[in-house]
């Protein structure tokens, strides 16, 4: 399953997957899926494990605004908290 946390722009999503990879957990930048995004053109950091880690650290840095998804094996998003 992949996770996918929204960001408010490409700065942020770098910054984040900066954040994480410093962190040990590896995250890339990925632009949103169509219709994820809210303003049409979206960026999110895209990882595979650690979520819970990953997201507690983007969250103590102030550097998660958006909505955070997740993939399952059919290719479906569906938003989690």
């Amino acid at each position: 399953m992949q996770y996918l946390i929204m960001c408010r722009s490409m700065t942020y999503a770098q910054r984040s997957a900066a954040l994480l990879e410093r962190s040990g957990i590896s995250a890339k930048v990925v632009k949103a899926p169509q219709g994820l995004s809210s303003s049409g053109c979206g960026y999110g950091v895209s990882l595979y494990r650690h979520f819970e880690e990953a997201r507690d650290l983007l969250k103590k840095n102030k550097l998660i605004s958006g909505k955070i998804f997740l993939r399952d094996d059919n290719g479906e998003y569906r938003e989690i908290n």
